[in-house]
């Protein structure tokens, strides 16, 4: 990692979610490497011109006028930028369930046939393969699950003109709710914060990821000490592994390393409020709850845990380790394979 480029999109000032958050990642970023050069890209301040018929074939064509001559100019610049970049930090923020106009400038600019993308014989190419991509994208409300996610425009389409020139290794930062008030918004800096923290823990440790932020170059076992069979599952070495290793840890790098060895890709969290699917997903849940608990907190089983025909029981609580339990519960595992397949999450009622 030599080069970070920065490219940021919000026209909210200097606090806003995705500034604050983006400065985040390059601040970790340069702990992992503190000689990284960074070349930062601001499109709020000066915006990259939208094409207009009188500048399009500077990009599309051959440039023959002057206006067209600025504008391939431009293109190379930027192109020039990304080209560099090892890892490229892209702040693009949710306006009207899309992207900043500017954001979308950029990319006219740098999604050029022949210099960033070509088509072969199996249809597009993208010529800026090897790179690694991290997108901050704040929301004013939740688009990643439930009605609204169906008009989420924002990262599918980012992720289609990264992956075009070949950028395939994207990861997303979300910060959702923060039009929802001042508590709202701290929340969701926080848990993007911690789900920053996680990745950087993952490039340090040199581990890429797929398209949608999943680590990709780990093999899933299962795990230590615990069988793959049936008959030989033991549900309380494994929930309360769980307990300890997955809802109990604060080191994000630490607890997906347990999310790995203790649940299938495709498990499923299931907790009161919401549902979540994948490895990542459990993770940031987990974040999410922790931001609420104070740093003393612990999870601890009540009795050991009990099971069979695949599925385990698990009796909690949490609180101070020195006071009264705050809180107490029930976690019911589907288990299959060794692995976790899915864990449903049931919070006993006050007095109950």
């Amino acid at each position: 990692m030599r080069q970070i480029l920065v490219v940021n999109s919000s026209v909210a000032g200097e606090e806003s979610v995705s500034r604050i958050l983006v400065e985040d990642a390059v601040h970790r970023l340069l702990e992992l490497n503190p000689d990284a050069v960074v070349t930062y890209r601001e499109l709020g301040d000066g915006p990259i011109p939208h094409l207009t018929p009188a500048t399009v074939s500077g990009i599309r064509a051959i440039a023959t006028t002057d206006d067209e001559l600025r504008t391939q100019a431009l293109s190379d610049e930027l192109i020039a930028e990304l080209q560099a970049a090892d890892i490229v930090v892209i702040g693009a923020p949710m306006y009207n369930f899309s992207i900043p106009s500017s954001l979308r400038a950029w990319f006219d600019h740098v999604l050029r046939p022949r210099v960033t993308f070509t088509y072969g014989e199996t249809g597009p190419q993208g010529m800026l393969t090897g790179k690694r991509a991290i997108v901050i994208e704040p929301r004013g409300g939740v688009y990643s699950e439930g009605p609204t996610k169906a008009i989420d425009f924002q990262e599918p389409y980012l992720k289609q003109l990264l992956g075009f020139v070949g950028i395939a290794d994207v990861t997303f930062i979300l910060a959702e709710k923060i039009g929802y008030g001042p508590e709202a918004r701290d929340l969701a800096l926080r848990s993007a914060s911690s789900r920053i923290a996680e990745l950087t823990a993952r490039i340090a440790a040199g581990v890429t990821s797929d398209s949608d932020g999943v680590a990709s170059n780990e093999t899933k076992v299962p795990a230590a000490g615990i069988a793959s069979s049936e008959t030989s599952v033991d549900y309380d070495e494994m929930m309360q592994a769980n307990l300890r290793r997955v809802f109990g840890e604060r080191d994000p790098l630490r607890r997906i390393k347990a999310i790995r060895e203790l649940y299938d890709e495709d498990a499923e969290l299931h907790e009161p409020q919401r549902s979540v699917r994948g490895h990542d997903a459990i993770s940031q849940a987990v974040t999410e709850l922790l931001a609420h608990l104070p740093p003393e907190f612990a999870f601890s089983a009540i009795r050991p845990a009990l099971g069979h025909s695949g599925v385990g029981r698990l009796q909690w609580s949490a609180g101070p380790p020195d006071g009264p339990a705050a809180v107490t519960g029930i976690d019911v595992a589907h288990i299959e394979g060794g692995v976790i397949r899915s864990l449903h999450v049931f919070l006993d009622q006050p007095g109950a």
